[in-house]
């Protein structure tokens, strides 16, 4: 159970039994200017997406939970602090990815200590997996990048594993190594706890990468950008 204000939430919920918005977005309703798309997923009391925002005011982050105590509870607060490129949503990224994002309009994700999900049965619920990845990819600006942090070491090493295996990503730490430190400078509620209690964490961060294909007759494939740091 987690303490938020005065009510107690739940850790657990069913992200199947999520509806997702029940009409198409449109985003220029709820942002009031056009700019890519952070997208933190599972943000949980929302100190990421929170700080994500501040950090850069040149994107609009997106959180989306499954939880609508958090959802609400984001929400009032990015209005509150007058932060107006966050917002908070009640979605389930495995199944409302492909309908809420157009192409080409995601430059940051992130996934932060999400449920592990143990009961085999469950593994389906794991957010980084590659039926996840193939509909983000699509999503994804050529200069975007992915992170995931957890401190279970088994998800850890799942989730490094179906990244650096999945054709249009590459581990910006070399393939099968984790990051040696927070990825964006950005400390998560969860975050904090561990390093306090000085836990192992599993961090990553991958580029998107262009998926190798065959040159036909003498045509020469274009050089990709690279992703300049800007969280320096």
């Amino acid at each position: 159970m987690i303490i938020l204000g005065r009510h107690r939430l739940r850790m657990h919920a069913n992200p199947f039994s999520i509806r997702g918005p029940d009409e198409p977005v449109v985003w220029a309703d709820i942002f009031p200017r056009a700019a890519p798309f952070a997208l933190d997923i599972g943000f949980g009391c929302g100190d990421f997406p929170m700080a994500l925002g501040q950090e850069h005011p040149e994107w609009n982050v997106v959180g989306l939970e499954i939880r609508q105590q958090y959802v609400d509870h984001l929400n009032q607060r990015a209005q509150a602090e007058n932060i107006s490129n966050v917002h908070g949503m009640l979605a389930n990224a495995n199944l409302h990815l492909a309908e809420l994002f157009p192409a080409d309009s995601l430059i940051f994700v992130s996934v932060n200590f999400p449920d592990p999900w143990f009961k085999k049965r469950h593994h389906k619920r794991r957010v980084i997996r590659p039926e996840f990845l193939e509909p983000l990819l699509s999503k994804l600006r050529a200069d975007a990048q992915v992170h995931a942090m957890t401190d279970y070491q088994p998800i850890g090493h799942e989730m490094r594993d179906v990244l650096d295996n999945f054709a249009g990503f590459e581990n910006i730490d070399g393939a099968g190594n984790f990051a040696p430190e927070s990825t964006t400078g950005i400390l998560t509620e969860r975050e904090r706890t561990h390093v306090a209690r000085g836990d192992a964490i599993c961090r990553m961060r991958y580029r998107v990468v262009a998926q190798k294909m065959e040159p036909q007759c003498e045509t020469l494939l274009p050089e990709q950008p690279t992703f300049h740091n800007v969280f320096n």
